[in-house]
């Protein structure tokens, strides 16, 4: 099973879109302590339904909550502890894809050499492995819109993919295109 190490947003967010429990059913997601105070505290959990989907989905083994070992460095940016735990897990478990949406932990990422994914990537995937419907993925895409913090070319570019596996066509997409012979 592919494993993925979530920081806070990207949780919270697919949470939101209802999303988080159907990436749960067929990939194993770790976060570490930090993570998990910060999204399904006792506090949170009584103020926030997509805070109690995550405790029960945490409280069920759908997520794991994973020690993460001190490093021997610092990251070279200022991340929330969530995040630098997130990516520091990540960087520890074989195999792994860090999810993120953070600029910092993003940056921090590429500079470290984990890959990482965004959720509105997610939502892509999820639509082209058959594991939510055309309509569902667009909702969900037009509702990160809203609530996230991603430019209109990153939520465009995403509706464009799904359109694009939709059509069974590439439409000489940026990420399909060959380069010149």
């Amino acid at each position: 099973m592919a494993r993925i190490v979530a920081d806070s947003t990207t949780l919270i967010l697919l949470a939101k879109c209802s999303l988080l429990g159907i990436l749960c059913e067929f990939l194993e997601v770790v976060i570490p302590p930090s993570v998990s105070m910060e999204v399904a505290s006792a506090e949170l959990v009584r103020q926030h339904p997509d805070a109690a989907l995550i405790s029960a989905l945490i409280s069920k083994g759908a997520i794991t909550v994973r020690s993460v070992d001190v490093p021997g460095f610092t990251v070279p940016l200022s991340l929330d502890q969530g995040e630098q735990d997130a990516l520091m897990l990540a960087l520890q478990l074989d195999k792994s894809l860090f999810t993120t949406d953070d600029g910092k932990a993003i940056k921090a990422a590429r500079f470290l050499g984990v890959p990482f994914i965004i959720s509105p990537k997610i939502v892509v995937e999820l639509y082209r492995l058959e594991k939510v419907s055309f309509k569902k993925a667009r909702e969900s895409l037009e509702k990160l819109a809203k609530i996230g913090r991603y430019s209109p070319e990153i939520i465009a570019d995403a509706l464009a993919q799904i359109m694009e596996e939709k059509d069974g066509e590439t439409h000489d997409h940026k990420d399909t295109r060959k380069p010149p012979e």
